[in-house]
């Protein structure tokens, strides 16, 4: 299922919803799942950016502690939990987001809190910043993470799951399956497919009508002018393949 932005509404299998004050006030709150303290501030900042939300319960799936890379405004409201030990229950009027990266993680750490807490992927809001740009056609699912100053061209259609880092430029007609992460500065061209799974590192370029297969790491800076396969890692100007990928998406 995917979610269509019109103007200022969300177009539902083919049922518009109005987007009004009431949802927003319902979602003044976000559970997020994984910890990874190095994209806190990111991902907070991106809550409050596009939905004004301020505070958060942070589910960590592994003992993990909060570093000094992870620098709180004052003004949020923070819990941090450990899901083992965690007794509460969860409503499906909750909302949720991811805080993983990853060709493999990222999918792991959703199965794992997704078997636990059964939650539906509805419940996975979509984080737009308002700075970006998303065109009328484009096709959204659930779950997204666009950062400031990102372009998303006509009739392309974004996965669940989808993390796309600032100042990103996706062109028209291209498909991005779930769990895909585009780190910053990306461009890509029109009718470029990303499968599942796959990271694009920062600054890369990927020319028109190119496959890039699942659980796939394409290097920061390269230039991809060709198919590349599943299980990789690649990179270079043009990109090649330097080896397999061990990070499958199991």
């Amino acid at each position: 299922m995917f979610l269509k932005r019109i103007n200022q509404k969300v177009l539902i299998d083919s049922k518009e919803q109005s987007i009004n004050n009431k949802e927003m006030e319902e979602n003044n709150k976000i559970n997020i799942l994984g910890c990874v303290p190095i994209l806190l501030n990111v991902l907070f900042e991106l809550a409050e950016e596009s939905r004004g939300i301020k505070s958060f319960l942070v589910l960590k799936n592994i003992p993990i502690e909060t570093c000094d890379l992870f620098d709180p405004l004052d003004h949020w409201k923070i819990e941090f939990s450990n899901y083992f030990e965690s007794k509460r229950d969860f409503n499906e009027n909750e909302s949720f987001a991811l805080s993983v990266v990853g060709t493999k993680s990222k999918k792991k750490v959703f199965d794992y809190f997704k078997e636990k807490i059964k939650m539906d992927n509805k419940q996975f809001i979509n984080l737009i910043h308002p700075t970006s740009y998303i065109s009328k056609s484009v096709k959204l699912n659930y779950g997204i993470q666009l950062e400031p100053l990102s372009t998303i061209a006509a009739c392309t259609t974004i996965g669940f799951g989808v993390n796309i880092k600032r100042n990103c430029n996706i062109g028209h007609h291209c498909e991005i399956n779930d769990f895909v992460t585009i780190n910053p500065g990306v461009t890509m061209s029109s009718f470029v497919k990303i499968k599942e799974n796959t990271m694009i590192g920062s600054g890369a370029s990927i020319k028109d009508n190119i496959t890039i297969g699942r659980n796939t790491i394409i290097g920061v800076g390269s230039v991809v002018v060709k198919d590349i396969p599943d299980d990789c890692i690649a990179f270079g100007n043009p990109c090649v393949i330097q080896k397999k990928n061990s990070e499958k998406g199991k």
